[in-house]
């Protein structure tokens, strides 16, 4: 036989004003990171990112660092974990600082020598800007390459 159903727990002031205060905070913190458009908040950052469309026949535009080591080759530095540890977000999240102060590419060349000390080392780094013009959403054409900063790996 069913039983009755039993009345509803109550919450007592103190509980209902500490949810309704969490509940506050965590809104107002949301709202506030979407208003400054910032990913420093993560996860409660914008991720602007993902919020427009792209112009199908626009243009695509990335960063990579180039490296000339030791041997004098010149090749593309591995912007991931296993590479120098830093992902091409990361680079890309911070460009602005790069490009105002080129010497923190210093810390991509010691990451390259201690996670691959039997490979040449970086003697110079560059930051490029790659441009790819798209023709109904597809690539067209070659892409373009922009030297942003470079900098001279100190021993």
């Amino acid at each position: 036989m069913p039983s009755e159903p039993s009345e509803p727990i109550r919450l007592r002031r103190l509980p209902r004003a500490w949810r309704l205060t969490a509940t506050a905070a965590v809104l107002g913190v949301l709202a506030t990171a979407q208003f400054v458009d910032t990913n420093d908040w993560f996860p409660f950052g914008s991720l602007s990112q993902y919020a427009t469309a792209r112009d199908l026949n626009g243009t695509v535009k990335s960063i990579s660092i180039e490296a000339v080591n030791a041997s004098g080759e010149t090749l593309r530095v591995p912007l991931n974990q296993t590479g120098v540890g830093v992902g091409r977000a990361e680079i890309e999240g911070q460009l602005g600082r790069i490009l105002a102060d080129p010497a923190l590419l210093q810390s991509i060349a010691d990451a390259h020598a201690g996670l691959h000390p039997d490979e040449p080392a970086y003697t110079e780094l560059t930051v490029v800007r790659s441009t790819r013009a798209l023709v109904d959403g597809r690539p067209s054409g070659e892409p373009t390459h922009e030297a942003l900063a470079t900098w001279t790996v100190q021993p």
